[in-house]
């Protein structure tokens, strides 16, 4: 057998398929176990060679493809369960925040809210007509009784 002549040159050719050295090693490992367990009698072992070559690393190339594919689809279904976890949190602690907003006096509530929301104390006091001097009080206000609330519905979801 000529291993000696052929191996180099079928190694090389693998190494340009797949790029990786270790792998070309092991793909030409795999070609001359073919080529030992071959029944038939091969009158150009070179072109046999390299047509098993060739076979074998295209064959890994679209293995390695699939499952590239399949781990691809599973972290995106991970990431959707993730998501809806997350979604179901976010709608538990909405609820929760506006559960507890109701027990905030209207004034110090609606202060509370356009502020968390963006607006500027101007802005308040032109929606609301409380004067420009009170909003800053009723949004300090509303955020003390906000967390004792909150605090107070945390100790009462622990229990």
């Amino acid at each position: 057998m000529n291993y000696e002549k052929y191996y180099p040159i079928v190694y090389k050719q693998l190494y340009y398929l797949v790029g990786n050295n270790e792998l070309a090693e092991d793909l030409t490992q795999e070609v001359f176990i073919k080529y030992y367990n071959s029944k038939e009698q091969i009158e150009f072992l070179g072109a046999w060679l390299s047509k098993v070559a060739a076979n074998i690393a295209f064959n890994y190339l679209r293995g390695e493809k699939r499952r590239i594919k399949r781990e691809e689809n599973i972290l995106e279904e991970v990431n959707n369960i993730f998501s809806i976890e997350d979604e179901i949190f976010r709608s538990e602690q909405i609820k929760e925040v506006r559960k507890i907003l109701v027990n905030i006096p209207d004034k110090q509530r609606v202060c509370l809210i356009l502020k968390f929301s963006g607006y500027s104390y101007e802005e308040i006091h032109n929606a609301t007509n409380i004067p420009l001097n009170n909003i800053g009080q009723f949004i300090a206000r509303g955020k003390q009784k906000f967390v004792k609330l909150y605090k107070k519905e945390g100790e009462i979801n622990v229990l």
